[in-house]
């Protein structure tokens, strides 16, 4: 199918009460919403079926010499979890530029030494005043995390122990292997600048050999239960976005161009046929659009939701639309918010608030959670809810 625009992109902005957030800070946002101060709350990042990401070294093909043990990671870092699976994460504390790893298999109750897994960028050390961006990282599954120290990629398969440099150890094939799950990312890939998967059982991370669907970097990939890929591509800039799908485990892509002015807030997918894409319009108003022909056509749902800096969008195990957003308060009163849909996106209603809203994607395909302190505080989170349906929960304790 040929490129095309969605039809329906040139209606009217809605309701101008409601203040659209500048570009800038949406672009702020998806760029560090993945690393934040855990002195305010901590970070949280769903990376359900396992990922693939680019590998890190510090040289060809040879093991990062182990360091000796450093003092616990501080409470200004820096802090980012990610769920691999129902009952096991990754948790990565980020300080200045060193990044430790910590790793559970039981939801939170037993976790791994901080200082058995750890990277420290030697780009992002020579810079006398490093920020957050120096030093950007991806989680694709338990024993794989990719690593991007200044625009220099690293991979380690092994738990963190030992790292390689990632073009080398990325494996490029024309499709993805039945065994390989696509990278899950959301506003924002972090360390990930092309889709990729990964082998579960190896830690084995794949690329694509073929053309990119589009020129842009990547901004959003979302695997189905079926296999389907459906990705958004999105510049820094207001000049819009490149949406697309592959059935065929990336061998070839079907792709639309959304308007110049549209951002891609999130994009999800039920299947080959199903999909939604949330956008945000420069001159004001979220929309959140559906197909049901794999693409061919888009239909604005209706949905009046409103306007926020970022939104977190899955589809839940019973076919809901779940969605995380902050209240629109501050402070205390700027409680994570869950939505549900059960009608394809027409009406949302909230589910749950608990506790205070973080920066960070708190989804993964078919998962979504909200993070809290037990003092009820709006402090560091110590734990999070997590569901499948917005009606059922399980706490997921988090790394002390």
């Amino acid at each position: 199918m040929l490129a095309r625009e969605f039809s329906g992109f040139d209606v009217e902005t809605i309701a101008e009460a409601v203040r659209q957030p500048p570009l800038e800070e949406l672009r702020s946002t998806a760029r560090f919403r993945r690393q934040r101060s855990v002195a305010v709350v901590a970070t949280a990042l769903l990376a359900l079926a396992g990922v693939s990401v680019v590998p890190l070294v510090a040289g060809p093909d040879r093991a990062t010499p182990a360091r000796p043990a450093e003092p616990s990671p501080r409470p200004n870092q820096l802090s980012d979890f990610t769920l691999t699976g129902p009952d096991s994460g990754v948790d990565v504390r980020q300080n200045d530029c060193i990044l430790r790893f910590a790793v559970t298999d039981d939801r939170g109750r037993s976790w791994s030494d901080w200082d058995a897994a750890r990277f420290e960028g030697a780009r992002c050390a020579a810079d006398p005043t490093p920020t957050a961006g120096d030093l950007e990282f991806s989680v694709l599954s338990d024993r794989s995390y990719l690593v991007s120290d200044r625009g220099y990629s690293r991979l380690s398969t092994d738990y963190g122990r030992t790292w390689r440099e990632a073009n080398e150890a990325i494996v490029a094939v024309p499709t993805f292997p039945a065994t390989a799950r696509p990278v899950f990312c959301g506003f924002g890939c972090g360390a990930l600048q092309e889709a990729l998967a990964v082998d579960p059982s190896t830690g084995t991370v794949y690329r694509l050999s073929g053309k990119a669907p589009s020129w842009r970097p990547l901004a959003n990939l979302y695997p189905s239960p079926d296999g389907t890929i459906w990705a958004a591509y999105q510049t820094p800039s207001p000049s819009g976005a490149t949406v697309a799908r592959s059935s065929d485990r990336g061998a070839t892509w079907t792709t639309w161009e959304v308007g110049e002015d549209g951002y891609v807030m999130a994009i999800v997918g039920v299947d080959d046929r199903e999909g939604y894409l949330l956008t945000q319009r420069a001159g004001g108003g979220t929309r959140l659009l559906r197909t049901a022909d794999g693409g061919k056509t888009w239909t604005d749902t209706g949905a009046d939701l409103p306007v926020r800096t970022h939104w977190d969008l899955t589809v839940g195990s019973d076919g809901s639309l779940l969605a995380i957003t902050p209240s629109g308060g501050t402070g205390a009163e700027g409680r994570a918010t869950l939505l549900v849909s059960r009608d394809d996106g027409r009406h949302f209603t909230v589910a749950r608030e608990y506790g205070t809203a973080v920066g960070s994607i708190s989804v993964a395909p078919g998962y979504a959670w909200l993070f809290g302190p037990d003092d009820g505080s709006t402090g560091e989170p110590d734990h999070f809810l997590l569901t499948t349906d917005a009606t059922s929960w399980t706490r997921f304790t988090l790394a002390p």
